[in-house]
């Protein structure tokens, strides 16, 4: 006969609820059991490293309580123990942040070993024990909740920030993945105050190891900037690249195998601002606004003027005036006229010139 086990609501789920904000992921931790007794009930095992389960109804995860032993390099480097007698507190003492090292039982009953519920009272950002040290991930991590819980006015424990620091004079932040941290860099650009996190890894000597391509200049400037609640996480990506040469942050783009869309918006955007300067002639828009294909994409050209009129101090309207404009001379008329091929091209182009040298747009000059 099997024993029974328990298992405990942790991490986000019960952090989030306790500052009052929507709980969209559950994670469990499950005691006293071996991967069978779960298998028994349905749950599907998809955890490599370490036995995680996927719940038959609802997906949601349930790990094995463990413990872990550095063994190697990097945040990989673990040997885990997910024996059914490690006790919840031994779990929960492996965690990063006192305030993610809180469980729930079946009862509402809040288990918290380590004051998590103090730290968010207090709004302060401290590791679970010095285990803290082994995993250089977390300086990434840190610097993300920092971005995402800025407007609750946490800081980082001083203890904390040294061990960060730590992780960075040891080298261990050149074992992690460019999809790790991408992973954590994209779910800081989800927030309004993505600037924080950037602000934390140099505070923690991190920026120029792991981004050193960056130009990182924070300022009054680009805060209020990245404050506008309309921006996608590409375009707060966009705006904090606005300072590095293009030719850098292309390289920075293939280091962290940034993806398209990413890359491509920030690209746009450094090379104007490094290359064009309003106002300018027809003939110069007319080969920029081809440049970025203005006509086929218009989604993506949205995203981008709306990143420059923020950065310009300009008016998006003004910058959708240039692609209306170019956008009604087509083709089809000067074929009429028997041009085609190369002369074709240099035609359109020319028609499109036109165009604009007659708007009123005050881009024009």
């Amino acid at each position: 006969m099997s024993q029974p086990y328990q298992v405990y609501l942790v991490g986000g789920a019960v952090r989030d609820a306790l500052l009052e904000l929507p709980v969209i992921d559950h994670d469990w931790v499950v005691t006293g059991a071996i991967p069978e007794q779960l298998e028994q009930q349905g749950f599907q095992q998809v955890g490599k490293q370490f036995p995680v389960f996927l719940h038959p109804k609802n997906k949601e995860e349930y790990a094995l309580a463990r413990k872990e032993k550095k063994q190697g390099e990097g945040y990989t480097g673990f040997i885990c123990d997910f024996s059914p007698d490690i006790s919840l507190e031994e779990d929960l003492e492996r965690r990063d942040l006192t305030i993610n090292a809180i469980a729930q039982d079946e009862n509402g009953t809040l288990i918290d070993p380590f004051n998590g519920q103090k730290d968010l009272h207090d709004r302060v950002f401290r590791h679970v024990s010095n285990a803290f040290i082994e995993d250089p991930l977390r300086v990434l991590r840190v610097a993300r909740f920092a971005a995402r819980f800025h407007h609750f006015g946490f800081t980082i424990a001083p203890e904390t920030m040294l061990l960060m620091q730590t992780i960075s004079a040891s080298g261990e932040l050149s074992t992690l993945s460019a999809e790790r941290i991408w992973k954590e860099l994209e779910k800081a650009l989800n927030t309004q105050d993505s600037n924080v996190f950037f602000s934390v890894l140099k505070d923690a000597n991190a920026l120029d190891k792991l981004f050193p391509e960056l130009v990182w200049k924070n300022n009054q400037s680009l805060v209020d900037i990245l404050q506008q609640v309309t921006l996608t996480p590409a375009q707060r990506w966009a705006i904090l690249c606005k300072d590095t040469p293009l030719e850098t942050l292309i390289q920075l783009h293939q280091r962290i195998r940034c993806p398209n869309q990413f890359k491509v918006l920030a690209e746009q955007t450094r090379a104007f601002l490094e290359n064009q300067r309003i106002p300018m002639d027809s003939v110069a828009w007319e080969n920029w606004l081809t440049s970025v294909n203005a006509i086929k994409k218009p989604q993506p050209f949205v995203l981008l003027i709306e990143v420059l009129s923020l950065l310009t101090n300009s008016k998006p309207q003004d910058w959708q005036l240039l692609r209306t404009t170019i956008a009604a001379i087509n083709a089809a008329s000067l074929m009429k006229l028997g041009l085609s091929g190369a002369e074709l091209g240099q035609a359109l182009k020319q028609a499109r010139a036109d165009a604009l040298d007659k708007t009123l747009s005050p881009f024009v000059r």
